[in-house]
This record gives C-alpha cells, sequence and structure tokens, in this order.
C-alpha cells in the first residue's frame, strides 16, 4: 500500500514523506500504516528501491494559533472557494537503511538517493525478510548506521521498536534479538543518565 511521496531531504538518509490525504489517493493510509519502525520503500525510477524506517512524525496545521473570524466556514469553502488548498498534512521522518535492488539486500548507505515525489509504501513481509536474509543468514548490517545517529533521541526508541517487531518476525532469531534488545534497553535507561 502506498503511504505517501517524499517532498524533502536533509541528508543522503534522512528523507520527509508527506502522508496521503484525501484525494491523492485511491485508500487514504491508516495511522497504523506509517507507524514509528515501520520498514518502508521508496521507489526509484529504475523499479528498484530504498529500504527505510519511519522514524518520526510531524503535523503540519498552518491554522493553528489562526484564531481570527472567517469569512466561510470550514464546510463551505468547497462551494465558495472551490480553488483552496487545505494546507494540513501529516509528514513522517524516513531514515535510509540500505536499498532492494534486482531482488538482493544491501544494508547499510545506499549509493544513490530518492527523488522530490518519489513514491513510499509500507513493506511486506515478504521484502522485510529478504532485506533481512544475507546468503541465507539473518543480518542487521544497518545497525551501526543507526547506532551512529546519536544526537537523534529518538534512534534508541526506534532500535527498540524495530527488533521487537523482528523477534515476531523471525522467530529462529528471537534468542539473538532479545538479547540485543536487552542490551538496547539498558543503553537507553543508563547512557542518558551519564
Amino acid at each position: 500500500m502506498y503511504i505517501g511521496k517524499i517532498v524533502n531531504a536533509s541528508s543522503h538518509v534522512d528523507y520527509v514523506c508527506q502522508i496521503y490525504g484525501p484525494g491523492e489517493a485511491e485508500q487514504i493510509p491508516a495511522p497504523l500504516d506509517y507507524c514509528f519502525g515501520s520498514f518502508v520503500g521508496i521507489e526509484q525510477d529504475d523499479g528498484e528501491q530504498l529500504v527505510g524506517l519511519i522514524a518520526n512524525t510531524t503535523l503540519l496545521n498552518p491554522e493553528f494559533g489562526n484564531l481570527g473570524p472567517r469569512l466561510s466556514p470550514q464546510e463551505d469553502l468547497a462551494v465558495f472557494s472551490p480553488d483552496y488548498l487545505a494546507e494540513q498534512a501529516t509528514l513522517v521522518a524516513i531514515t535510509v537503511i540500505g536499498a532492494l535492488q534486482r531482488g538482493n539486500a544491501i544494508q547499510g548507505v545506499p549509493a544513490v538517493c530518492a527523488g522530490i515525489d518519489a513514491r513510499v509504501r509500507r513493506l511486506t513481509d515478504g521484502e522485510v525478510e529478504t532485506f533481512h536474509n544475507h546468503d541465507g543468514r539473518f543480518r542487521m548490517g544497518y545497525l551501526s548506521l543507526l547506532q551512529a545517529m546519536d544526537a537523534n533521541p529518538l534512534i534508541p526508541p526506534l532500535l527498540l521498536q524495530v527488533t521487537h517487531d523482528l523477534i515476531g518476525r523471525f522467530p529462529d532469531q528471537a534468542r539473538r534479538l532479545a538479547i540485543l534488545r536487552c542490551n538496547l534497553a539498558w543503553r537507553c535507561a543508563v547512557l542518558p543518565a551519564g
């Protein structure tokens, strides 16, 4: 399911996706479709895709604080001002952690970047499994990339969410992932205390 399109980037791996609103897609995504820690694919022109994690959400409402009188009530705008654009939006931050190219998973910083208006969709369970499979072995090669982003306070909870999700997807790796998750939880609790 497509959830939105890329509208901005602050680096080679940090993108902003605007979630589709009414009239922009056949099916409007529900909040669970773009929840924190979801694996998403950013489509490329060549049919390949970047793989990312939803790492934050921002609600954009330009009318916040504008308590002055209105010439037209909100429900009459479609009739009296058909060219009025709804400027409210839901934006999600996506941290790119690799790519799926010709059925192969590449973890880490990809060589290519996403383009403006590139479509974003939630990855299927099979695609998430393919992304974590390296020659028949489970792999989380993007872990060090995320841990290096220590300036972002949401990275530790993101890693906890991802490991929790992966425990359910890879039962044969549950013990190793549980140990990793305990280590991450300890770091999340102890390191900020100094």
